[in-house]
């Protein structure tokens, strides 16, 4: 996994994102979308990220975006741990109750990557008390 590799990565571990994905490269036309913008266009500005971590009904596909993140956190490129903590960790340090949720999927060097975030927000991160949040979205029938 390089920055270079990385928006590819995306797209071949989460092809349940794929219509997603599809609109950020088609808003970009002929250019590969930089890492940021795929990244956070998809997981963020979507509300994709709040959802399924307030949801928290598919399991599985949040357990395996924290698995990318670890992959992330662990990668020799600097380039791919920055975009994890710009692009990714910063969006969760945004809403505490979020970041509380995803706090319980982290795994470790994920965690320290998210700590080492404390001082620029200059607050301690302390998980707060979760109480059930109904979805936005309507229900199909």
């Amino acid at each position: 996994m390089t920055y270079d590799s990385i928006n590819s990565v995306l797209i071949d571990r989460f092809p349940e994102l794929a219509e997603e994905i599809k609109k950020e490269y088609d808003w970009w036309k002929d250019e590969e979308p930089p890492p940021y913008c795929l990244f956070e266009g998809v997981l963020n500005s979507s509300g994709f990220m709040e959802n399924l971590l307030f949801e928290e009904t598919n399991i599985e596909l949040i357990k395996r975006i924290f698995i990318m993140f670890e992959d992330m956190a662990v990668c020799e490129d600097v380039k791919v741990r920055t975009l994890l903590q710009v692009g990714l960790l910063e969006y969760l340090w945004g809403d505490h109750k979020l970041l509380t949720i995803a706090h319980k999927y982290m795994h470790p060097n994920t965690k320290r990557l998210c700590e080492e975030l404390q001082p620029y927000f200059k607050t301690q991160f302390e998980p707060v008390k979760l109480s059930k949040r109904k979805s936005k979205r309507r229900k199909l029938i």
